[in-house]
Formats: structure tokens, sequence, C-alpha cells
């Protein structure tokens, strides 16, 4: 009876591919240490800057929330003026997008 397993076959170009991408890896951590840079230095400041744009957008998540939390109940009190607030928002947002497409149509 024949093996029909997925890896049957795979492991040899796999394999080879694992070795191609550490021999670029190492080409591209040489290229950076010639120009002053450390890889694993980035890899940290990545690492960094990816656990405060998360943290950020956590917070900022949190305050858009509350935020409509708070628009949802000021319309629930008083539904005339945040419908007068919503056309006032929606004519303001119409006429800034029209005059940067006009801007732009000028450049």
């Amino acid at each position: 009876m024949a093996d029909f397993s997925l890896t049957n076959g795979l492991e040899k170009p796999v394999k080879s591919q694992i070795r191609e991408l550490r021999r670029q890896l190492d080409s591209i951590s040489k290229s950076l240490a010639e120009h002053g840079l450390d890889f694993d230095d980035l890899a940290d400041e990545a690492g960094d800057f990816i656990h405060g744009a998360r943290k950020n957008a956590r917070r900022a998540t949190k305050q858009a929330r509350k935020d409509i939390d708070v628009l949802s109940r000021a319309a629930h009190k008083a539904p005339a003026s945040a419908g007068a607030v919503l056309v006032v928002a929606a004519a303001v947002g119409f006429g800034l997008g029209y005059l940067l497409h006009i801007a732009q149509d000028h450049r």
C-alpha cells in the first residue's frame, strides 16, 4: 500500500528553502553590520514599536467607545439636537471634501 502522507516528498524542498532563507538572513545581517546596524537591536526596536502601537491602539479604541457611548446617551436625551449636529457635521465634511478636491485639481 502506498504512503500518502503530506510530508512525503516535501521534506527536501522545505529544508532547501529553510537553508536559503537562513543564508539570506545572514547576508542581510552582515550588510546591516557593515552600515553600523545590529539586526538584533533593530528587531528589539521593532518589537518595542509594535508593542507601543498595540497599546496606543487599545487606548484609542477605549476612548472611541467612551465617546460613542457619550454621544449615544446625548442622542437619546435630545434626538432633534443630535440630528441637527449630524446634519451640520455632514455639511462641513462635504464642504471640506469638496474644497480638497478643488485644491487637488488646481495642482
